[in-house]
C-alpha cells in the first residue's frame, strides 16, 4: 500500500483531460488505472462564427456568456468587429446569456471579432476570432505573351473594363519559365499527375534559380511532393489518377520521371525499380496497343533489361493487323512514341516520315500535329516527342530552337494550357536553354501608347492603364513580353457551353426557397455534358452559413475523388459521357442570415476553356431580423 502525488499545470483552461496511472512494485507487479479531469472556468465568454464569409454576407453570429457559479454575476460584455466596438452593456447573468450579433461581411481579406467579458474585480475572459473572406463572384484573367525574335512590331489590345495592365519585358526566356514553374508550384489540386507535374516544376524552378544566381526557397515543397507521390502509389508500384483509383500507365510514367529527376538532383526517393519492373514485364503480354507502348516507355525509363526489339515488333504487328481489320492504325502521337522507344533501344529508325510532316508557323517556328484539344494526339504532345527524337539524333540543333519557339508561341495567352503540358515542356527544353540562354547584351524595345518610351535595360516591368499600344523590337537578340489583366466579376452570369450547371437546395426530395437552422439539407448540382469528356472537375461552392453534415465519397457518375474545402467541394470524374449527372453535398445550416452562393462550375481539367457554370445566387437561412 502506498501513495504517490504530483502537481500539474494544464496548458488549457476549458477541456477534459484523460489521465493514465501506471504503478510497478519492487516485485515487478504492475497496476493500471485511468481517470478524467475536467477543467473549466466558472465564468466564460464564447464566440461562434462560420469558418469563412463571402463579401456582402448578412450574418447573425452568436455570443455566449456561461455562469457556473451558484450566484448571479454582474459583468461588462463587449463585442468588437474589425476594430470597432459595436456593443457594450452591463449585464447580470444567472446561468447564461446568448447574444445574436448581426453584421455584414466587409470586402476585406478577413473579418476580426472580439467577444469579451470583464468584472469589477479584474476577472476577464473572451475570444478573438478571424474569419477569412471569399470574394463575391469569379476571377477573370486575360494575358498575352509574345516572343520578339527578329526586328518586329506587335500591336496589343487590352479591355478597359478589366483594370490595369501589368506589363513585363525580359531579355531572357528563363524568368518566363520560372513563372510557369511558380504556377505549377501554387496549383491547388493534387491528383497524382499534378503532384508529378508540381515536382517537375519545382525541380525546374530550382535549376533556373541556380543558373540565375538567385535563392531557391522551396526545398521543403520538393520533399513534400516526393512524400505525397510515394504515399499515393499502388501496391504494384504504379499510380492512378488519385490515390486508390485504377491504374493509369501514362500517369505512372509521369510520376516515375519526376521521382528519378528528383533523385538526380540529390533528393532521396523510395522507388523499388525491380518490383515495378517485374510487374510491368508480367503485364506486358496482356497490354495492347497504346498501353503496351507506354509500358515499354516506363521500362526504358527504369533502365530495365527487356527484349525491346521483341515487344516493339509485337506492337508493329498488332498495328498492322488492326489496320487490315478496321482500316485504322496508330495515331500520330503513338507513331512518334514508337519511333522514340526504338531510337532509345538502339534500333534503326528512319526519320524521313517525321521531317516530312513538320509544320511552320507565321513566325517560322516548327511543330507537328494539329492544334487540337485531344488529350494526347495534339501539336504540343507530338512536338515534345519530335524534340526528343531530333535531339537524340543530334544532327539538326537549329530545328530544336525553332521547336522551342513554337512552345513559346503557345504561351500567347500568358500560360500553357494545363499542368501536364507545362511540366512536359519545361523538362523538354530547360536543359538546352540553361546552356544557350546567356545574359548577354539585349536588344531594345519601344513602347507606344499614351506616351512613347524606349527600353534597353531588362528585366523591365510597369503598370499601365488599359489602352491599345504597340511594341517594336530592334536588335539581334530576342525579347519576351507579357501583359496581363485580372479582375473580379462580382456578378457573373450563367454560362451554358460544353456543360450546363444547375444548382438547388433540397430536403426530403422537395426543393427549398429558404433554409432552417439545424435541419439537414442537400445542395444538388446537376451537370449536363453536351459531349463525352475525360478528366472533368466540378466545383460546388457552399454558403458560409452552412457546414458539412457529412463528407461522403460517392462512387457514382464515374466520380473518383472529392476534396472538401471550407468554402467549396471539388469533385473529380474520370469520364462523363454525354448526358445528365446529379451530384449531392450534405449540409447543415447553422447561422441565420442572407448568404451569397458563388457559381458552381464544371470544366475539363486539362482544357478549362471547355466549361459551363451556374449564375450567382443567394440563400436565406432562418430569420433576417438581427
Amino acid at each position: 500500500m502506498g501513495k504517490a502525488s504530483f502537481t500539474a499545470t494544464f496548458p488549457d483552461d476549458i477541456t477534459n483531460w484523460r489521465t493514465f496511472i501506471i504503478g510497478i512494485s519492487d516485485k515487478q507487479q504492475t497496476g493500471f488505472a485511468e481517470n478524467s479531469i475536467k477543467a473549466f472556468k466558472p465564468l466564460s465568454a464564447n464566440f461562434i462564427a462560420p469558418q469563412f464569409a463571402v463579401a456582402g454576407d448578412e450574418m447573425s453570429l452568436i455570443g455566449k456568456v456561461m455562469n457556473y457559479n451558484s450566484t448571479n454575476v454582474k459583468l461588462t460584455r463587449t463585442f468588437t468587429y474589425n476594430g470597432k466596438q459595436l456593443k457594450q452593456d452591463e449585464l447580470e447573468v444567472k446561468n447564461s446569456k446568448i447574444d445574436t450579433l448581426g453584421i455584414i461581411a466587409s470586402p476585406t481579406d478577413s473579418l476580426s471579432f472580439e467577444y469579451t467579458i470583464k468584472r469589477d474585480n479584474g476577472y476577464f475572459d473572451g475570444e478573438r476570432r478571424k474569419v477569412p473572406v471569399i470574394k463575391q463572384g469569379v476571377e477573370e484573367t486575360k494575358g498575352i505573351f509574345e516572343a520578339l525574335n527578329s526586328d518586329t512590331t506587335v500591336n496589343l489590345k487590352f479591355n478597359p473594363a478589366m483594370g490595369p495592365v501589368t506589363f513585363r519585358a525580359e531579355a531572357s526566356v528563363l524568368p518566363t519559365l520560372a513563372e510557369e514553374s511558380r504556377k505549377l508550384r501554387e496549383y491547388k489540386y493534387l491528383c497524382n499527375e499534378q503532384l508529378a507535374s508540381k515536382l517537375k516544376g519545382l525541380l525546374a524552378e530550382r535549376r533556373i534559380k541556380k543558373f540565375l544566381g538567385e535563392e531557391f526557397k522551396y526545398g521543403k515543397n520538393i520533399q513534400e511532393a516526393i512524400k505525397k507521390l510515394q504515399e499515393n502509389r499502388k501496391t504494384n508500384g504504379t499510380w492512378g489518377w488519385w490515390k486508390d483509383t485504377d491504374e493509369e500507365l501514362w500517369i505512372s510514367l509521369h510520376a516515375v520521371e519526376a521521382l528519378l529527376d528528383a533523385q538526380k538532383e540529390g533528393y532521396t526517393i523510395q522507388l523499388d525499380k525491380q518490383k515495378l519492373t517485374d510487374y510491368l514485364v508480367y503485364q506486358l503480354e496482356s497490354y495492347r496497343g497504346a498501353d503496351k507502348l507506354t509500358c515499354l516507355e516506363l521500362l526504358r525509363k527504369l533502365e530495365a533489361k527487356v527484349d525491346y526489339a521483341k515487344y516493339i515488333d509485337l506492337v508493329e504487328k498488332e498495328n498492322k493487323a488492326l489496320k487490315q481489320k478496321t482500316g485504322y492504325s496508330l495515331s500520330g502521337y503513338d507513331k512518334f512514341r514508337l519511333m522514340l522507344v526504338k531510337q532509345e533501344s538502339g534500333l534503326a529508325v528512319k526519320l524521313d516520315s517525321l521531317y516530312a510532316h513538320e509544320h511552320r508557323t507565321l513566325f517560322g517556328n516548327i511543330y507537328w500535329g494539329d492544334d487540337s484539344y485531344r488529350f494526347f494526339d495534339n501539336s504540343i504532345q507530338l512536338s515534345v516527342l519530335a524534340y526528343h527524337i531530333i535531339k537524340t539524333e543530334g544532327k539538326h540543333p537549329e530545328l530544336l530552337r525553332r521547336i522551342q519557339g513554337y512552345f513559346l508561341e503557345q504561351r500567347s495567352h500568358g500560360e500553357w494550357r494545363n499542368t501536364y503540358e507545362s511540366a512536359l515542356i519545361l523538362e523538354t527544353i530547360l536543359s538546352d536553354l540553361l546552356v544557350t540562354d546567356k545574359q548577354v547584351k539585349p536588344s531594345a524595345i519601344t513602347i507606344k501608347g499614351a506616351s512613347t518610351q524606349t527600353i534597353t535595360a531588362f528585366p523591365y516591368s510597369a503598370t499601365f492603364n488599359p489602352q491599345d499600344m504597340s511594341v517594336s523590337k530592334t536588335g539581334s537578340l530576342p525579347v519576351y513580353i507579357t501583359g496581363s489583366q485580372k479582375f473580379w466579376n462580382s456578378s457573373p452570369q450563367k454560362v451554358n457551353k460544353e456543360f450546363t450547371v444547375d444548382t438547388w437546395f433540397e430536403r426530403q426530395e422537395k426543393k427549398l426557397t429558404s433554409l432552417k437552422g439545424g435541419e439537414v439539407v442537400q445542395l444538388k448540382a446537376e451537370v449536363t455534358a453536351k459531349g463525352d469528356a475525360d478528366f472533368v472537375m466540378i466545383e460546388i461552392p457552399i454558403p458560409a452559413g452552412c457546414s458539412y453534415e457529412s463528407k461522403d465519397q460517392p462512387w457514382g457518375n464515374n466520380e473518383v475523388h472529392r476534396e472538401y474545402f471550407k468554402e467549396k467541394v471539388s469533385i473529380f470524374c474520370r469520364k462523363l459521357k454525354q448526358g445528365k449527372y446529379t451530384f449531392t453535398v450534405n449540409l447543415i445550416p447553422r447561422y441565420d442570415g442572407k448568404y451569397t452562393l458563388n457559381p458552381a462550375k464544371a470544366e475539363m481539367m486539362y482544357f478549362p476553356v471547355f466549361y459551363g457554370r451556374e449564375g450567382m445566387k443567394q440563400v436565406v437561412i432562418g430569420s433576417l431580423n438581427h
